[in-house]
Formats: structure tokens, sequence, C-alpha cells
């Protein structure tokens, strides 16, 4: 009976396995950092690491994916990396000091780093042209919801099973996913890349990644002036530059930068990034919302973020099947705008707010998200051949990466640093030598409401962004790659 199932949807179902526990254990692990320092007898900052490592490993690993499947087989690669995240997990899960833990979580990041573009690739080569706006839908799923199951269902393992317990959840799904893979996957290359491989490229793009992934997963809590931050940053910078003219000289490059050259990958990338970062920014400023501000369980706090899933879940169907009737440039104007309106009710909450008023809240925020992101990622990979997805993957994960993290180091030093303002004005208003225990939490809460508002104007960059979509040169384009031959039939190459 599978068998009978068009091979795009296969694709898509093993995909679908990768991302959502690469995306979860993004987040899943946040809630257990308190329960991590006391089974360790270790500081906040040193289990910090299990976070900052995981991430440190996508970055090395994302840019390169992309041109090792064209060159080693997609499904090879593909699945490699998600055996190598299994085991990882499990091996996580037994961990029995500090040091064990950062570097299985390390081993993780590895394997997560290659699933997520590999299986883009993948996806993208399966669903030319306009038809991407249904594999744009299908990824959004876990890219939506794997973020937020991540602190429900790691709140109430923490809680009620074992830290343990967020590692061992990966198992069952990874098993699944590699067994399903295995016997329904098919092998694809592509020549160019049999040419050569470019290891000062990789070198030099994976360390461009993490420096400035570290530098900015540090901000929040070192400030943006600090030695360390200002440090990474620009080591970085030079190491991106270093990989940017590498890239321009390589044959084959690891990743073909000529694709910024086209309009519609560049804009699309250029608005997806701003919105990537306000998203991640916001569902880390809204945790520490609900748990520092107004004392909830990371359990409770989880399952309160829960109706922003519906949403989306909702809106999804729709965005697919709207897509080819709108077109990209209405479905991200609305999308956007709508989640600039949906993002503004969260700057009127405080320590009272009751939880009906959040979940509704969340709600709307979750439903015009999906519009956005099938029109993005429609314009951003559908236009591609075939032999551009590996390298357009590696980018598009690279930058949302890159963003995510950007998002969450801006948003939490602001509200750190308007909290700090806010109290010494409290302060100095009522001639307060010490703080008073109200006087803290209303500087608190004031600093979440400037932070929230933050978010709210920085969705203001993909709208604007939006405006400069063309419909007709995205039809164009779309059509162009779905009428290439093999588009839509056999890919070539495979084994």
């Amino acid at each position: 009976m599978i068998r009978r199932i068009p091979y795009k949807y296969l694709v898509a179902i093993v995909f679908m396995f990768g991302l959502f526990m690469d995306l979860m254990d993004t987040t899943v692990v946040n809630v257990a950092v308190p329960d991590l320092t006391r089974e360790f007898k270790a500081s906040t900052s040193a289990v910090e690491w299990t976070v900052t490592g995981y991430l440190l490993s996508l970055a090395v690993f994302i840019p390169a994916a992309g041109f090792l499947s064209d060159r080693f087989g997609t499904k090879r690669v593909f699945l490699a990396a998600m055996t190598i995240f299994v085991v990882a997990s499990a091996a996580c899960g037994q961990a029995h000091s500090l040091a064990e833990l950062v570097a299985f979580r390390f081993l993780q990041g590895m394997g997560g780093g290659m699933m997520t573009p590999v299986g883009t690739a993948m996806l993208s080569r399966e669903f030319p042209g306009a038809e991407r706006a249904k594999a744009s839908a299908l990824i959004s799923v876990p890219v939506v919801l794997a973020p937020t199951v991540g602190p429900v269902l790691g709140g109430y393992l923490v809680e009620y099973v074992s830290w343990r317990w967020i590692f061992y959840i990966n198992l069952p799904v990874g098993l699944a996913g590699l067994t399903f893979g295995f016997k329904y996957l098919e092998e694809h290359r592509e020549a160019y890349a049999r040419e050569g491989f470019d290891a000062v490229g990789l070198i030099t793009g994976g360390a461009a990644a993490a420096m400035l992934l570290y530098s900015l997963a540090s901000a929040a809590t070192a400030g943006w002036t600090s030695r360390s931050v200002v440090g990474w940053g620009v080591a970085g910078t030079l190491f991106g530059l270093a990989f940017i003219a590498r890239e321009l000289r390589a044959h084959p490059p690891i990743i073909d930068l000529a694709l910024f050259k086209r309009s519609l990958f560049l804009l699309g990338n250029a608005t997806v990034m701003p919105a990537f970062g306000v998203f991640a920014g916001f569902i880390f400023l809204l945790t520490l919302y609900l748990q520092q501000l107004q004392g909830r369980t990371p359990f409770d706090a989880g399952l309160i973020q829960g109706p922003a899933a519906i949403g989306t879940a909702v809106s999804l169907p729709l965005a697919s099947r709207l897509y080819g009737r709108v077109g990209p440039r209405k479905m991200m104007l609305g999308g956007f705008g709508l989640s600039m309106l949906a993002l503004a009710p969260f700057v009127t909450l405080d320590a009272s707010s009751p939880t009906w008023i959040v979940v509704v809240f969340l709600f709307l925020r979750g439903f015009p998200f999906a519009f956005s992101m099938v029109a993005a990622q429609t314009i951003i990979f559908g236009p591609l051949e075939s032999a551009k997805q590996g390298s357009g993957s590696s980018v598009y994960n690279t930058l949302r990466q890159v963003a995510a993290s950007f998002g969450v180091a801006l948003i939490a030093s602001i509200q750190l640093s308007r909290m700090s303002s806010h109290l010494h004005e409290l302060m100095a208003s009522e001639q307060l030598a010490t703080p008073t225990a109200a006087v803290q939490r209303h500087a608190m809460a004031l600093g979440f409401r400037d932070a929230f508002v933050v978010c709210v104007a920085l969705m203001l960059i993909p709208l604007t962004l939006a405006f400069f979509v063309n419909d007709r040169k995205a039809a164009e384009s779309l059509s162009r790659r779905a009428a290439a031959p093999g588009a839509a039939a056999a890919i070539p190459g495979r084994d």
C-alpha cells in the first residue's frame, strides 16, 4: 500500500522524522538546565554548553551538508546523519558527567547539522516549481510544531520522569525514520560534485558559522560590547570573508555563492532571516516571561505555548492551496503583516495576566506564520534546478540558524538592559537605596513589555521586503523549473 504513495511524499515523511528531532532538540534541553546543574553539581554557565555545543556543531556541518550529499549520495548522507543523531541521543541519556554530555551533544549537532539541509534539498528536488508550496507547507509542520512541543515535552519529562528521557525520546522517532528511509528512499548524486572537494571551504565556512553563533549566543549574558563577544564576532567575520573569497574561486565550491545573483533567492532569504530571528527571540522571551515573571513551572509554560501550534496547523493546508491563486507577494504581505499585528497584544501582558488571554494571543500569533513561510520558501527553492538544491539548502539553513541565534541574543539582551534601566528609574523615583521585591517585579514586567515592543517593530523588516516580491517574475521562474526535463519525473543520477 505504501508503494502506491508518490515518491515525493515518501521523501517528505522521512524528512519530517529527522527535521522534527533536530528542531525539537534545539529547545528541549533549555528547560532541563536547572536539573542538570543539580545533577552534575555545576554552574549554569557550564551547563549552558549542552545548548551552545549543539548549536556550534550545527553551524560547523550545515554549510557543507548539501555538497557532501551531492557527492556521496543524498540517501547515504541523510541516513548516516540520522544514525549519528540517534546514537548520540542514546549516549546523551547515558552521560555520567557534564563533559560527556557536552561531547555527545556536539555529536548530536553533527547529525542534526547534516540532516536538515540534505532533507530540504531532497524535498525540493521532488517538488519542482510551484509545487514547492506543498513542500513548504510540509516543512513548516515540524518547523513550527517542534519548538512548541519541545518545551512541553521537555518540561513534562524533566518534572515527572527524568532529564535523561529528553534524549531517549529521540530513539523511537529516529529508528522509525531510519527504517522507513532505508526501505523507500532512492539514491541521488550530482555530477558536478565528483570533480573535487573544497576542504579549505569546509574549514573556513564551518569556523565562520561556529564563531558567529558562539558570539551571538554569548551576547545575551555577557553583553554585546564584552571582549569575548566582540572577539569571536570579529574572528567569525574574518573567517566568513575568507570563506567567500575561497568559494568565488573554488571549482566546485562547497556553497555556490552565485545563487545570490538570483533576485528571488536573495529576496526570499533576506525576508525570512529577520522573521526567523523574531520568531526564535519571541519564543525565548515568552518562556522567560511565563517562568520568571509569572512563576510557572517548565511544564505549565510549555502547555500554555501549545495553542500557537494549533493556529499554525489550521493555516498550513490553506497556505499551500492559496499560493497558486494569490501569489507570493500577497501571501507574504498578509502573513508578515498579520504576524506583526498578532504580536502587538503581548505588549499588554504583565505578571497578573490570566492564562486564557495568553492562550488566545498565542493561537492568533500562530495562525499567519504558515502563509508567509510557505510563500517565501517557494520562491527560494522552487526555481532552483536539481544541481543547485544542495547548495541552496545549505545557504538557507545556515542563515536560518544564524538569524535565530541573533534573534535570541538581541531580544534577551534588550529585556535585561531595559529591566535594569527601569529598576534604576524606579529606585530613583521612590528614593530607595535597595530595591524592594515589588519594585524588582515591576521593573521586570516593564523590561518584558519593552522587549515585546521590539519583537513587533522588527516584523516591519520582512513586511517591508515583501513589497519587493514580483509575482510575475516568481511565476515565470517556477514555470521554467517545473517544465525542465526530469523536474517532476525520475531524478537523474539515482543508483
